[in-house]
């Protein structure tokens, strides 16, 4: 990881631990759910930060040039389970990689419901 996506991260951890512990504790219930989705926000910022691309292992395990090329050849047909016997298991990884990022607690739920 370089220096600035380090400095990138600790910055976002600061500014999401300040929120939490100083400043989300008074707001007003008007403003608390505005207040909820800049945690959210910072926390989706924070793992980003801390994780890999998703969408990287996505396109290399495809061997293909990008995420919207894997979207049109979808749509199209040109990549399906008859071109690649693995591609459910492939974009389920995909999908659960970016549910760790984007909501973590749904797949937590999400993988409890399934055991």
């Amino acid at each position: 990881m370089s220096n600035t996506m380090k400095q990138a991260e600790a910055l976002v951890n600061i500014a999401l631990e300040t929120y939490i512990q100083e400043i989300a504790p008074d707001l007003p219930s008007t403003k608390r759910y505005a207040g909820a989705m800049v945690a959210n926000a910072l926390g989706i910022a924070q793992r980003r930060l801390e994780n890999p691309d998703p969408g990287d292992s996505l396109v290399e395990n495809l061997s293909v040039e990008s995420l919207e090329f894997i979207a049109k050849a979808l749509r199209k047909g040109k990549i399906s389970t008859a071109s690649n016997s693995d591609l459910q298991n492939i974009l389920l990884n995909y999908l659960e990689a970016e549910l760790a990022i984007t909501n973590p607690k749904f797949l937590e739920r999400r993988k409890e419901n399934r055991s």
